[in-house]
């Protein structure tokens, strides 16, 4: 006697095949290659927002600090450094003739200015320079000058492919600025003076 055997085909209608596990790690990895290039620009992109943001500011800082430290030597009747014969001095006294004292003080990474009268804080003004940076206060008695010299950090140098050195041991690019006015010596009144005299001579004419 001979039996008979059964074949059931079960179809399932609309269920998707399976996937492989190997399947599954190829777009996980995929998927974290992908996350860590997005998150790699994101990062590039805010640095570099936050970079030039901070250049402006500063650029912003260093146009008003420089228009205020002109007009104030321009203005002074006497200036002292402090502390006395030192090479690079931080401290920029100035005496007004109206009776005010102006204080210049360079800090870590900060420049302040105190206005004073009899011992008395009148105005506070504080103006930033880019993190590195060094300054001291100058003055050359013979110009009758005073000013200011800051010096930045450069940005890094590239390595030379032809020596073979890296940008550790080649020395940085930096750039140095350099604020100097004459003292006791208000142009702001020497042009209203001329301003007034060539009006003087058209109404003449």
């Amino acid at each position: 006697m001979r039996r008979r055997g059964f074949m059931i085909s079960i179809r399932q209608h609309g269920i998707p095949p399976g996937i492989s596990l190997v399947e599954v790690v190829v777009a996980m990895a995929i998927a974290m290659v992908l996350m860590g290039l997005s998150m790699t620009t994101l990062h590039t992109i805010m640095r570099a927002e936050r970079e030039s943001s901070e250049a402006v500011w500063l650029g912003a800082s260093f146009q008003r600090f420089s228009r205020l430290f002109r007009d104030d030597i321009h203005a002074a009747e006497s200036v002292q450094l402090e502390p006395e014969k030192v090479a690079n001095p931080k401290t920029l006294v100035i005496q007004k003739p109206d009776g005010e004292q102006i204080t210049w003080r360079i800090e870590q990474f900060r420049i302040d200015r105190v206005v004073s009268r009899e011992g008395k804080v009148l105005h506070e003004d504080m103006f930033y320079v880019p993190t590195g940076s060094e300054a001291h206060f100058i003055q050359q008695q013979r110009l009758n000058q005073a000013g200011i010299s800051i010096r930045e950090p450069g940005s890094p140098v590239l390595p030379d492919k032809e020596s073979g050195n890296t940008p550790e041991s080649r020395p940085r690019a930096a750039h140095e600025l350099a604020v100097l006015s004459t003292i006791g010596r208000d142009y702001r009144l020497t042009q209203i003076s001329f301003e007034q005299s060539e009006k003087e001579t058209n109404q003449a004419n």
